[in-house]
């Protein structure tokens, strides 16, 4: 098993970063972004499991992203809309609408 960690990281992180992989042994290649021009890409060559373990659980900590690894955004639900008619009907009869869980949660008391 000897793959590669790509990370982007922003200068600010770099020490950080650099440290862990000079005092668990990495061996990382580093090359500069050419947009935006403030980041850097790290590859880090990941020999054995543990290693790899170890890795994950400090980018973790250090809020460090792998690159290509983005968590899709969690979809909102989408909010239907009454109609009009339904609308002036409730308005006309002083009537509210009620949901089906509120009517399930009554009960019989």
């Amino acid at each position: 098993m000897s793959e590669a960690i790509k990370v982007i990281l922003k200068q600010k992180s770099i020490p950080v970063l650099v440290d862990f992989c000079i005092e668990e042994k990495i061996e990382f290649n580093v090359r500069p972004q050419a947009f935006p021009d403030t980041d850097w890409e790290f590859n880090l060559m990941v020999k054995d499991i543990k290693t790899a373990v170890t890795t994950g659980m400090f980018l973790r900590e250090n809020r460090i992203d792998i690159a290509g690894n983005e968590q899709p955004k969690p979809k909102k639900p989408v909010a239907t809309k009454k109609s009009k008619e339904e609308e002036e009907k409730n308005a006309a009869t002083g009537a509210e609408e009620t949901t089906p869980t509120e009517k399930e949660d009554k009960g019989l008391f």
